[in-house]
């Protein structure tokens, strides 16, 4: 008898040895994930502007009426074709000053088959490729610029599975400045602890050698507000074009200026993406003391996702506080075509954000199965002070990138992601129906 209570004490014993050595083990773990830059990033409540009023300000920020008509009207075709067939020559051209010989820029045809597989996972395919681009990058010698240094690198979340190239910036399959100067540094990296299998491609702009500038698309209601520009912009430089915003009939009103023209009036506390006279570009909480005159595009969209280098988790709305993730009102979708609203995780989508750091670079974020949270995550840890919510779902996040010549005509052409629809490489090609930035060497 003492026998058998003995061995039922020392089971007991070996028992909860065992539980306590599986707590300690999942403890340890936690708490090493939870020390990883990624997670540790402070949280703030933002009582930023979201689009949104209180019902007592209803009255004071009314749609005018002739903005009513235009949110609730398209264009004609006859209304858009000017400013349309100038940025369609120049991107068949690559010189607006060519002559015959411009009109014979070599491009390579681009499949127009959507992709099957869903962005929103790493296919044996995709690792292959991204294993072959990261053995390639250690073989190579890249070039050093002082002036625009390769950022340090993100250390990854996850170690298992590997994702080559993770967190490491490389200029491999970028374009370069004629003196073969980088231009621009990419990289990709999985930010969530909570779905691992979220993706960002990052890539950061030396704005130093770079000029933006934002095209309205030819069926926003805004069209009809723009006179035709007088200055005449050479396009032959183009190195890359990224979507903007929601369309206007999303953004709930917000602003915008093309070309020092007030399209959409501008709306205090909201989000802003503002390119300056100097050509200099900054992501702000627009403010009514900032001079229109020092402006010369602008595009708004709800709130900041990332403020003072943290994410930014609430937000004012209605007068209340409320969680900051963005979704479309029920227009975000699945890679299927299917509305994300009703499930748990509506917010995980395809979107994209622009962010910007310390020394005035502009970094452009395409996340695939996402949140709005873990995308301006990826976006602090690539050293953003602040950042902005851009387009979301498949067919509307594009970051193309264009190769030129040394007579600057268009040869090539890639995508920051490779889970970015093929077609959408031409999609700017004859204009476009939604707004977008164009990016070219000063």
């Amino acid at each position: 008898m003492d026998v058998v209570s003995n061995l039922r004490r020392f089971g007991c014993l070996l028992i909860a040895l065992v539980g306590l050595l599986v707590f300690a083990i999942s403890t340890s773990g936690w708490s090493a994930e939870q020390n990883h830059p990624a997670v540790k990033l402070a949280k703030v409540d933002s009582r930023t502007f979201d689009g949104q009023f209180p019902a007592d300000d209803q009255q004071e920020f009314a749609l005018p009426e002739w903005l009513d008509k235009l949110l609730t009207s398209l264009p004609g075709a006859d209304e858009t074709d000017a400013l349309v067939n100038e940025f369609a020559a120049a991107l068949r051209s690559g010189d607006r000053q060519g002559g015959a010989d411009s009109e014979q820029a070599a491009r390579p045809e681009i499949d127009t088959e959507v992709t099957a597989e869903p962005p929103n996972r790493i296919g044996p395919d995709n690792q292959a490729r991204l294993e072959s681009k990261s053995e390639g990058l250690a073989r190579s010698e890249e070039p050093v610029d002082p002036a625009f240094p390769k950022p340090a690198s993100i250390t990854p979340l996850y170690t298992s599975p590997v994702l080559e190239g993770e967190g490491v910036w490389t200029t491999e399959d970028l374009p370069r400045s004629g003196d073969g100067r980088p231009l621009l540094y990419k990289t990709l990296y999985r930010p969530s602890v909570e779905y691992p299998n979220a993706v960002v491609y990052l890539a950061v702009f030396d704005m130093s050698r770079l000029r933006t500038r934002f095209f309205i698309g030819n069926t926003e209601p805004g069209i009809y507000n723009i006179s035709y520009p007088s200055e005449r912009e050479s396009l032959s430089k183009i190195v890359a074009i990224t979507n903007a915003m929601w369309m206007q009939q999303h953004a709930r009103g917000a602003g915008a200026v093309f070309r020092r023209q007030v399209v959409y009036p501008m709306v205090a506390g909201m989000a802003t993406l503002v390119v300056y006279e100097d050509d200099s570009v900054d992501i702000i909480e627009w403010s009514d003391s900032i001079p229109l005159r020092l402006v010369k595009d602008a595009r708004q969209l709800r709130h900041l996702i990332v403020k003072d280098g943290l994410v930014v988790e609430r937000v004012l709305k209605n007068g209340k506080i409320e969680d900051s993730e963005i979704g479309l009102g029920g227009f975000l979708i699945d890679n299927s075509g299917q509305s994300t609203m009703g499930k748990k995780a509506w917010f995980l989508a395809n979107r994209t954000a622009f962010g910007i750091r310390e020394d005035g670079n502009l970094v452009f974020a395409m996340g695939h199965h996402v949140s709005t949270k873990d995308l301006a995550k990826a976006l602090i840890l690539a050293g953003c002070k602040r950042a902005i919510h851009g387009d979301a779902n498949i067919h509307n996040i594009v970051c193309n990138f264009y190769f030129r010549d040394e007579r600057d005509k268009i040869v090539r052409r890639d995508k920051l992601s490779p889970e970015q629809l093929k077609y959408t490489l031409k999609r700017y090609d004859e204009g476009y129906s939604k707004d977008f930035f164009a990016f070219y060497e000063r």
